[in-house]
């Protein structure tokens, strides 16, 4: 009966999220019972291509104008971050029937970062950035980064460097595949040192790479890119050393580790430009043999689960939370290459990046974010990080945890895709001290 009702009142637009980016608030009446969609007709798309909105939308033409249905369509469009603002209105149709106008705003895909930070230890590192997305109006990701600073270790001589590349191809051509491909190269100094620790006797360069292809699945043939993805690849990993100085030591030599990888991973999450809301969560295998290239037997496994909750009555008012676990086993994990490690602004903040390595780890991150002085795009965070490490799996221990926690700000750039200036300051009870950070993405 309330159907019924709200079909029977003159058309009006679909709501949209403001370009303050506030949650609609319920869906009003739009069409007289029985309106069809003759046309959907798109506005303000200079870059992006038609399909790629209308691949996500669960109304078509021909289809009566349900305006639920349009409102799943229209905030499945504004999901794929693309766009500060995504409007949907009805209007007449020259002939008969209805047209579907959707109005997008168009933010900036294109983004160079130039890189330069200082750390407690007075060590500088300096890069560049450079983020692409809607690559060719498709939808493309397309990113490419290079820095380079003075190793933190007991020598000052030596600087660590990286770069990388990353690819990622939603939907190709249309279809409900995913393409996804990354390359990543560090230069590190290695180091023996004495069994005191306090004088290194052999200094060897070492030289990681990482390379991966993989393509995924969505489930779900039509419509928005939700529910279950599924897919697998292959991932190549190499170390290799070149002596330097000291001692000539076996404690490193090259290894080669080939994989087969499988995933799946289920994705339900909202975006209000400023907020989010919904949840994902997922696996990731990976498994090595010497019959495909790897040295020797290993595997990995990957655990994820994501909630962002909006609080209801408190626009952009968010509690996020983040839980990971990691197992691995095989003899490619031994010595000084071990599957994980922890610390650093992605995982543990309050302690500085690799403090904690292991062939298993756990970790849980919470915050609470709030919009402070009455605007959404600058918010305040509160967090909590735990987690720790582990030798092995049979050692992985609950009770023994690392944790911090901390305060940050957070300003959200909506004309850039997912483009979060972020300052975080973390407080460990265990060492005392306070860490600090600063970056242009969200943690998770």
């Amino acid at each position: 009966m309330l159907a019924l009702l709200a079909l029977s009142v003159v058309a009006a637009p679909v709501p949209a999220a403001d370009e303050d980016g506030a949650e609609p608030e319920g869906v009003p009446a739009i069409a007289t019972s029985g309106d069809l969609i003759t046309e959907i007709r798109f506005a303000g798309n200079r870059v992006t291509r038609e399909h790629i909105m209308r691949q996500e939308m669960v109304i078509a033409e021909g289809d009566v104008a349900d305006p639920l249905l349009i409102e799943r369509s229209r905030q499945a469009i504004m999901d794929l971050g693309l766009f500060t603002s995504v409007h949907a209105v009805l209007e007449p149709h020259p002939e008969r029937g209805r047209t579907l106008v959707i109005t997008v705003k168009e933010k900036f895909y294109v983004l160079p970062v130039p890189k330069l930070n200082r750390d407690d230890n007075n060590n500088f590192s300096v890069g560049a950035e450079l983020t692409v997305d809607n690559l060719a109006g498709l939808n493309q990701q397309l990113q490419l980064r290079y820095e380079t600073e003075t190793a933190d270790e007991l020598v000052s001589e030596g600087d660590i460097t990286t770069w990388s590349f990353g690819y990622n191809y939603p939907r190709v051509g249309g279809s409900p595949w995913v393409l996804t491909t990354d390359i990543f190269q560090a230069s590190v100094p290695a180091e023996v040192v004495s069994a005191s620790g306090t004088e290194v006797t052999s200094l060897y360069d070492q030289e990681t790479w990482t390379a991966s292809v993989l393509a995924s699945r969505w489930l779900n043939l039509r419509g928005p890119s939700r529910g279950w993805l599924v897919g697998g690849g292959v991932v190549w990993r190499r170390n290799s050393y070149e002596y330097r100085s000291g001692t000539v030591t076996d404690t490193y030599f090259e290894q080669n580790a080939v994989g087969i990888v499988g995933q799946a991973q289920f994705r339900d999450v909202r975006d209000y430009l400023f907020s989010r809301s919904g949840w994902e969560y997922g696996y990731r295998g990976e498994f090595g043999e010497p019959a495909i290239g790897a040295d020797q037997h290993y595997s990995r496994h990957e655990f994820f689960y994501r909630r962002y909750i909006l609080l209801p009555g408190r626009p952009h008012t968010n509690i996020d939370m983040q839980a990971k676990l990691g197992l691995s086993s095989g003899e490619i994990f031994t010595g000084e290459e071990y599957a994980y490690a922890l610390g650093g602004n992605k995982s543990l903040r309050g302690f500085d990046r690799g403090s904690f390595t292991g062939n298993a780890y756990t970790l849980l991150n919470l915050q609470y974010l709030q919009p402070l002085f009455g605007y959404n795009a600058f918010r305040g965070v509160l967090f909590l990080d735990a987690g720790n490490a582990y030798p092995s799996n049979a050692e992985l221990h609950l009770g023994d945890i690392k944790w911090d926690v901390g305060v940050g700000f957070r300003v959200r750039v909506k004309s850039l895709v997912k483009i979060d200036l972020r300052v975080d300051a973390a407080y460990t009870p265990e060492t005392g001290e306070w860490t600090y950070f600063a970056g242009t993405k969200e943690m998770f």
